[in-house]
């Protein structure tokens, strides 16, 4: 055993097990068991303060990818916090056998009560367990009744959480067989953990986990005939406990997610609304209620589902997993009867038995319950919307919330006698203490049934007894299981034809267009307030601030902030309105709200969006969190503008290298371009007119001009162009006609026309032609626009500068109604983008591109 002399500097970090009695990690004398004893060995070798730094280290890197848990019924603000701890779950080798078998034997036995109960019934005629536990279960969902279930697995992706009682006595807590939760939890911990303490990992062999999405998907793909079957992670689309799961699994599996607004039934089959119009889907993985999936089928007033999918499901035209009514099995009063159920239908005595669990509805169980309430944990039966419509609503956060529901409706309510969890040391604030925690293993079923060698540790919350251990935990532990145990079973299949692909949907394309806009908004008001905060306006003469106030009206009302536009006198000081433009999150335009709508985008497409970027994201929203709640001055305002457009400059480029520049990507860019010329026009079609009514001929240098330039982040590229002063007409033909210059509205419109043309493939017509057209149209209108018609093909280039403005031709009313019409027809794009490819107003709607299918 470990101990330190007079001489060691070191302290003995699990110095309070020594003496204590025996837990999972450490025997009665403080000897760490087998399994441990690696584990233990690498941390004592650790200081104190490199323990703390990698605990620092996991923390951080949680929150830089964004993890959390959520209750359903929770804000963002109020999420419980994803915490991962630095010492491990270890299981040996006979330990994990009889868990995986347990597990296994449990499956198979609960998806045989599942199918039992949606066609014969045989274990109630028999009555091995009471009628009114399984009819009464709001789950059961009796217009499934007498669908066929391939081979009759309904649960063919489950979980079930576990208790040791000590000594290896693993109990079963609760079953997960309908729409399990956490195995992107147990991917990450993994990660996450491996990359701030390698250390743990290099004197152990453990078994690999980053496998079980593969074999995941591959048995998603063999539901289908087809060789590469359309697979679709079927969501609510509601903020919740699984906000990040299932975008993880996802872009894990490389399948999209849809929302049933995103799909419909015709002629009994699902399509997907995408942006070539509807392309038929074979496989669903849903992680909703089965109560949930299709309104027609099983009403239900609280549910928005697809009409028509049970029926499409019956007739065998699509896939569903976890099978519509696998629930039934989740029923907590099951647990009672467990031993019963895996006796009926495995003919065999149970691997892993239940917790002692007390059905409200019987009234000697109530009495218990009753008399013992303070060492039982109360639970609903089912954690089911359907379950609280019958109960009258959700209870509040208290326990007594809670308890008032199930006096009420005992009958939908349990209580158990979880023993105390063996203990495991967990590191927090510095130093190990004892603590209990739940085991969460996963499991695959078919012809070879797969246990995850692994899982996810919650670790138990002090006087925690009437919630879900899915949403309440005080911490998260990775899984350790001996990589001897594993052995290669995923199915084998044929490689999947190459050169097919699947279009996103409509809803995704939108997301992703609208998050562009929001971006590149916020980057311009960034960078054109950094401009013009440059100008130290509080040093201005008032006659020099008359000469720049156009310009920053441009900027405002650019920004919606229509207000300024109106007044005739420049106020006194602009830092007010810079810092509410800036960080007042209640101000639509603020570059705050831009960046918290462009993240609310991102966050429901999060399966098309690289880690890398959703990390920019975070930093970028967080820095400006903290700055809202500062009183900046003028110097700290500066520094703010410019760091943000660097952000934004430096997740731009990481969305370029790590996202793969299909459908998504060009939309992502469709959004910036347009929002591009959008915000270039709305600065010119204030600016320009009060510009050119000021102008005079004799001035030796314009300083609003180049100050516009700045502005519009194209002075150099002026210079470089003209070789001169700053005239209004060589601006305009920089700003409306240059090729090559990003902030132009050519190059924007340009860019857009590419975007959109790559959206075609296999020789197709191009989707949105006729926008294109419409584009073009555009660029022949900038090419004849009058205030960028400059005689320079006539001239010597080094006689350019001497050339008088055209400009001066022009009154500011033209002016400004010339630009005020080619900024609406710009404008105007952006219904023609959502008739094409958002809302489907146009020919898809009317003659759908139903793809091909084998």
């Amino acid at each position: 055993m470990w101990h330190a002399d007079e001489t060691s500097s070191k302290i003995d970090p699990f110095r309070d097990f020594h003496g204590e009695e025996a837990s999972a990690a450490f025997d009665a004398q403080g000897g760490a068991r087998q399994p441990y004893a690696p584990i233990v060995e690498v941390i004592r070798d650790c200081s104190k303060s490199d323990l703390c730094q990698r605990q620092k280290r996991l923390n951080h890197a949680v929150e830089e990818l964004g993890l959390q848990f959520s209750d359903v019924t929770s804000s963002r603000s109020s999420a419980n916090p994803w915490r991962l701890d630095l010492f491990p779950l270890s299981l040996n080798a006979a330990e994990w056998q009889r868990i995986a078998s347990g597990v296994v034997q449990r499956a198979l036995a609960f998806n045989a009560y599942a199918q039992d109960l949606y066609s014969e019934q045989q274990i109630l005629r028999e009555r091995v367990i009471p009628h009114d536990l399984a009819l009464r279960d709001p789950a059961f969902l009796r217009p499934l009744s007498g669908i066929e279930v391939p081979y009759g697995e309904y649960s063919q992706f489950g979980a079930f959480d576990l208790v040791d009682a000590g000594e290896g006595d693993w109990r079963v807590v609760e079953n997960h067989m309908g729409a399990p939760f956490g195995l992107s939890h147990v991917l990450q911990n993994r990660r996450i953990l491996s990359q701030v303490f390698p250390e743990l990992y290099e004197r152990v062999g453990v078994a690999p986990v980053a496998g079980f999405s593969t074999y995941l998907l591959e048995m998603l793909r063999a539901q289908s005939s087809r060789a590469n079957p359309h697979i679709l992670l079927l969501t609510s689309g509601q903020p919740g406990q699984a906000y990040f799961e299932e975008a993880f699994i996802a872009r894990h599996m490389g399948i999209s997610i849809a929302q049933p607004g995103d799909l419909l039934v015709r002629e009994s089959r699902v399509f997907l609304k995408t942006i070539r119009g509807l392309e038929p889907v074979d496989v669903i993985y849903r992680r909703v209620e089965s109560s949930a999936l299709d309104p027609i089928a099983v009403p239900n007033a609280n549910a928005f589902g697809l009409p028509g999918l049970i029926n499409a499901w019956r007739q065998g035209n699509i896939a569903i997993v976890n099978a519509p009514g696998a629930g039934v099995s989740d029923n907590r009063a099951l647990l009672r009867y467990s031993d019963r159920i895996v006796g009926q239908y495995r003919n065999e005595s149970p691997i892993l038995r239940s917790v002692e669990t007390f059905h409200l509805s019987d009234i000697d169980q109530r009495d218990y319950v009753q008399e013992h309430a303070d060492q039982l944990v109360l639970k609903p039966m089912q954690d089911h919307d359907m379950l609280w419509q019958l109960c009258g609503g959700r209870p509040g956060k208290s326990a007594a919330s809670l308890l008032h529901i199930a006096k009420q409706h005992p009958e939908y309510f349990v209580a158990q006698a979880i023993p105390e969890p063996a203990k495991i040391p967990q590191y927090r604030d510095g130093e190990f203490t004892a603590r209990g925690g739940y085991l969460r293993v996963y499991y695959i079923l078919g012809k070879e049934p797969i246990v995850l060698p692994g899982g996810m540790v919650q670790q138990k919350v002090i006087g925690h007894r009437t919630r879900r251990l899915t949403i309440a935990t005080d911490g998260l532990k990775d899984v350790w299981v001996p990589d001897s145990m594993v052995q290669d079973t995923a199915p084998k299949r044929q490689p999947a034809k190459t050169g097919e692909r699947f279009s996103i949907s409509s809803r995704v394309a939108e997301s992703l267009y609208w998050a562009g806009r929001y971006l590149e908004r916020a980057e311009n008001t960034s960078r054109q307030f950094h401009t013009l905060e440059r100008l130290r306006w509080d040093q201005m003469a008032h006659a020099e601030q008359r000469t720049y106030w156009p310009l920053l009206q441009a900027v405002a009302t650019a920004t919606g902030q229509s207000e300024v536009t109106k007044r005739k006198r420049p106020p006194r000081d602009t830092l007010p309105f810079s810092r509410s433009l800036l960080l007042d999150g209640n101000k639509g335009a603020s570059v705050r709200a831009c960046i918290r709508s462009a993240r609310n985008s991102l966050d429901r497409v999060r399966e098309v969006i690289s880690p890398e970027c959703r990390e920019v994201l975070e930093d970028i929203s967080l820095y400006l969190n903290v700055e809202g709640k500062r009183k900046l001055n003028r110097a700290r305002l500066t520094e703010l503008c410019a760091h943000i457009v660097s952000e934004l400059a430096r997740f731009n480029g990481t969305a370029e290298r790590t996202m793969p520049h299909d459908d998504t990507w060009q939309f992502f860019r469709i959004g910036i371009f347009f929002e591009r010329a959008v915000g270039v026009l709305a600065v010119l079609k204030v600016a320009m007119p009060r510009l050119v009514e000021a102008y005079h001929e004799v001035d030796e240098e314009s300083a609003d001009l180049t100050a516009l330039l700045r502005l519009l982040g194209s002075l150099d590229a002026y210079r470089r162009e003209f070789r001169s002063r700053a005239y209004v007409d060589r601006i305009c033909s920089l700003i409306l006609q240059s090729k090559h210059v990003p902030s132009s509205v050519n190059f924007c419109l340009r860019n857009l026309d590419y975007a959109i043309s790559t959206l075609s493939y296999n020789g197709e017509r191009a989707l949105g032609s006729d926008l294109s057209e419409q584009i073009r149209s555009l660029l022949q209108v900038l090419a004849i626009f009058p205030l960028a018609q400059s005689p320079m093909d006539e001239v010597d280039w080094l006689d350019a500068g001497e050339i008088q403005p055209k400009s001066m031709h022009h009154t500011a009313e033209f002016v400004g109604e010339a630009f005020e019409g080619l900024a609406k027809q710009v404008e105007a794009l952006h219904g023609r983008l959502e008739d094409i490819f958002f809302s489907h107003q146009d020919v898809f709607a009317r003659e759908p591109t139903l793809f091909a299918m084998e």
